[in-house]
């Protein structure tokens, strides 16, 4: 079988169209990338309808998660579930899906035209899909389902491992027991899975000799005994080991597989049939601790179920009628109500300059520069020296280098020195007068 891009719809089905004691069940539809028709089936809105869901869908795509699903509703628990495990979905309302049922509907198919409505709007939804007019995104998981993500990818990955344990088992049952192709079609179903088990050697029909032992197996007593385990009811096993035993009579038996590799063919086939079964196993497992933790639905299923109460309550009313309820009130920018002008107009208030234009406060006035000019000592001592330092030199002659904390530029003039309050003709030391001394 070869695995294309394909396209699911699910629609549930009408209040009008079900009987009142039927359980919620959603109608499957899966097309190809060029919009055929593949699959239709009903699942229940259910784990297990869940598991179906996605095994046909690995079945068909090779993998659950390369597969775009379309939905009337997101009330279901097989939504909620694909939204939980990350399944691209998209959404549409009911009267998207009545466009979609009425617009990719194809004319020229007779049964399709006569199909009930809920399988012609899933036909709508998947054709939607193929055809661009819906989007599948990933959704937010519910809250009540966030914490089974693990348990639905591992059971994701159980359900790719059954699907290559399936092909493994077609392609063992091609090369050794080309019988068993010819008699089922699909021998990885339960009661073909069955039958091979208890029948895993052509040669055990007719009463051969494996394993050194004289092993002569009736078909009664094979469908007695499955049918002893439940695995169907006799007349379906009775019809399966009956289309075994034609196929093996109709079909040659190949030279390559000769009586000395009996034995090996049928361990073969069975450990091919029970990586299947294992893969079956888990998958209930997860499916059953799932159904046991997740609540049913509301008995109001979907949108398009009327309440029962509204169905009987018709006629009643002494000419009452339904009030419609008041429209939300509008918010936004819009709403506000607008000023009215009947007072006099408001002054503009003045602009001033731009901040930038501003002057300054003093506080954020810039710092002066100091000079790079000596203290007044050390060109005093250089004047005195005879040497001349340039004014405006990079390391005048006597810095330091090291900053000082005061300006040497004062802007408070110097109090009076002692000095300078001297008379001008007063020399600087006094005169020593000599004084004669008699002899």
């Amino acid at each position: 079988m070869a695995l294309v891009r394909v396209y699911c719809g699910l629609a549930s089905a009408d209040s009008a169209d079900r009987p009142a004691s039927a359980s919620s069940t959603l109608t499957s539809a899966v097309v190809d990338d060029a919009g055929r028709l593949l699959h239709v089936c009903e699942i229940g809105d259910d784990p297990a309808g869940y598991a179906r869901l996605v095994a046909l869908l690995v079945e068909r795509s090779g993998g659950p998660s390369g597969a775009a699903i379309a939905a009337d509703s997101d009330d279901h628990t097989v939504t909620s579930l694909l939204s939980a495990a990350g399944r691209p979905l998209a959404i549409a309302d009911d009267d998207s899906v009545d466009d979609f049922a009425e617009r990719f509907a194809d004319d020229d198919s007779l049964e399709e035209m006569q199909s009930p409505p809920a399988q012609r709007r899933a036909v709508g939804l998947a054709r939607a899909l193929q055809a661009g007019a819906l989007s599948a995104v990933t959704l937010p998981a519910p809250r009540d389902l966030a914490g089974y993500k693990q348990v639905l990818a591992a059971h994701a990955a159980l359900a790719n491992g059954r699907h290559t344990a399936a092909v493994a088992l077609r392609e063992v049952l091609r090369e050794l027991y080309p019988a068993a192709l010819r008699a089922y079609p699909d021998p990885a179903e339960p009661v073909s899975l069955a039958v091979l088990d208890a029948l895993p050697e052509p040669g055990m029909l007719g009463g051969t000799v494996a394993r050194g032992r004289d092993v002569s197996v009736a078909a009664d007593a094979i469908v007695a005994h499955l049918a002893a385990d439940g695995v169907a009811d006799a007349d379906s096993i009775n019809d399966a080991v009956t289309a075994l035993r034609v196929a093996i009579a109709e079909t040659p038996r190949r030279a390559a597989v000769s009586r000395a590799l009996t034995s090996a063919v049928a361990e073969t086939v069975r450990q091919a049939v029970a990586a299947v079964r294992a893969c079956d196993a888990g998958c209930d497992a997860l499916v059953g601790a799932l159904g046991a933790r997740i609540s049913a639905p509301s008995p109001v299923s979907g949108r398009r179920a009327a309440p029962a109460d509204a169905r009987t309550e018709v006629g009643t009313g002494g000419g009452l009628r339904a009030v419609d309820p008041a429209p939300p009130q509008p918010t936004g920018r819009r709403s506000r109500p607008e000023p009215v002008g009947g007072g006099l107009p408001t002054p503009p208030r003045p602009l001033g300059p731009p901040r930038w234009l501003r002057p300054r406060s003093r506080r954020h006035r810039p710092r002066r520069l100091r000079s790079l000019r000596p203290p007044r000592s050390s060109r005093r001592s250089t004047a005195r020296r005879g040497g001349a330092t340039p004014r405006f030199s990079r390391r005048p002659a006597g810095w330091t280098g090291r900053r000082t904390g005061r300006c040497p530029r004062r802007r408070h003039p110097r109090p009076a020195s002692p000095r300078s309050l001297r008379p001008s003709g007063a020399t600087r030391r006094p005169t020593r007068v000599s004084r004669s001394v008699p002899p």
